[in-house]
């Protein structure tokens, strides 16, 4: 079934400060969306013929008002009413019942280790990840059917630890993973070689990540942004191919507007090499990020005959 996803990127303030986000260089230069705003964004996505709205940020679950914009979003007939957070106010049992009571049946909370030394350092915010498991912990027990899927970006400090993370995830209670190769902007830019692992690097514990997901036997466990020829064998995990494809993708955020996700992604943020014609994926693979081409060029590209 096709879904028409709307992702609201209602600000980008946040309580965390993630050593590979992007929040912190817009917070000062783009204002967050007034209530107004966002309900207008969300009638409009509804006409459009939207039925999934993923409020997003920075980390939407500092507004005082997100309990009405999860409840209109409810009452204007959105069937799966989502939120990405690193889901530290869900540690807090009574804001974690009225979000639920609100409408909210869908949730992507932020996992980037299987341990506090290694999620707090990259958050850089110390307890964060006894907040972000306890809220994981406290949403399952509350109502216990509803969705939740962890993120992980993938980064130079945790992918030797992938596989562990990913036990850590389910054994918590998600239903679906996902692995997301980091994005070099922002903080992660800043601190390029410190952050951002190569994609040789990266291989080895590719097989080892899947095999937790298979003996779990979870249905969504899929890794995003990487190139089709380091996803030999497990293509039907790359996200891109498998779990994309079924959502229609329309982002709003303070300072844009992209209605066509799918094509942004392709043809703006992603590049292949000159070698990649020769792959039998060209066609529908989307390469790699354009800064880390900047930065280590094509090489570990390899064609898949």
């Amino acid at each position: 079934m096709v879904q028409k996803k709307i992702a609201v990127i209602l600000g980008y303030e946040c309580n965390n400060n993630c050593r590979f986000c992007y929040c912190g260089s817009k917070k000062d230069k783009f204002k967050s969306m007034t209530i107004e705003q966002a309900k207008k964004i969300l009638n409009d996505a509804f006409e459009r013929g939207c039925n999934f709205v993923d409020f997003n940020g920075g980390e939407p679950t500092l507004r005082k008002d997100i309990f009405e914009l999860v409840s209109y979003a409810k009452k204007i007939g959105f069937k799966t009413i989502a939120l990405t957070t690193n889901g530290r106010m869900f540690s807090y049992e009574n804001f974690a019942k009225k979000m639920v009571e609100c409408g909210l049946n869908h949730v992507v909370f932020s996992v980037h280790g299987h341990k506090a030394e290694l999620h707090d350092y990259l958050t850089r915010s110390r307890g964060s990840f006894v907040q972000t498991t306890t809220g994981l912990k406290n949403l399952r027990k509350i109502k216990p059917d509803i969705y939740i899927c962890t993120n992980t970006t993938i980064n130079r400090l945790n992918y030797k630890f992938l596989p562990q993370i990913a036990e850590n995830n389910i054994k918590l209670g998600a239903d679906g993973c996902e692995f997301i190769f980091v994005h070099p902007r922002g903080n992660a830019l800043k601190n390029f070689e410190d952050i951002v692992p190569t994609l040789k690097e990266l291989a080895p514990f590719i097989p080892k990540l899947i095999e937790v997901g298979k003996k779990h036997n979870v249905n969504h466990f899929h890794l995003r942004y990487l190139p089709l020829c380091y996803m030999v064998g497990f293509e039907n995990h790359l996200s891109e191919l498998v779990a994309l494809p079924v959502l229609r993708e329309q982002h709003i955020g303070p300072e844009f507007e992209d209605l066509k996700v799918e094509e942004g992604r392709k043809f703006y943020g992603r590049v292949k090499g000159p070698q990649c014609k020769a792959c039998k994926y060209y066609d529908v693979c989307e390469g790699i990020f354009k800064e880390y081409v900047d930065r280590r060029g094509f090489e570990e590209l390899v064609p898949v005959a």
